[in-house]
């Protein structure tokens, strides 16, 4: 009888555990290489939109500036679930190109590229 209560429970326990897994994506996917091609004080706007499409996000800064930024993060998510706890692991890549225009040509910009933060959430 007691074999018979604790197959159960064990049984019940490796039931509800389980574990799941996602892909994810954001932004769109520009090509690192290209940056290479941004000249300062003479890539046009007109440009930018040939070496990598729209961008992400446009901000206006004054009448003369706006800030465009490129983003694009991609990667997986896995999850297994315990009883009674749960583990979260994220993984993936991101970049980020952001540019300062002024007058429609580029005055600065910042390029980053590499693994997005992981964590790990029990």
């Amino acid at each position: 009888m007691k074999s018979a209560v604790l197959t159960s429970i064990i049984t019940m326990f490796i039931l509800i555990s389980g574990c799941a897994s996602t892909s994810y994506s954001v932004g769109n996917s520009f090509s690192s290489s290209n940056v290479k091609n941004i000249v300062k004080g003479e890539t046009t706007s007109a440009e930018l939109i040939t070496l990598f499409g729209e961008p992400y996000t446009k901000t206006v800064i004054s009448a003369e500036e706006q800030k465009w930024m490129y983003m694009h993060t991609s990667g997986t998510s896995t999850a297994q679930s315990y009883v009674f706890t749960m583990d979260v692991k994220t993984t993936g890549q991101q970049k980020t190109l952001d540019i300062l225009l002024k007058n429609d040509v580029v005055i600065n910009y910042a390029f980053t590229e590499g693994p997005v933060p992981t964590f790990n959430i029990q």
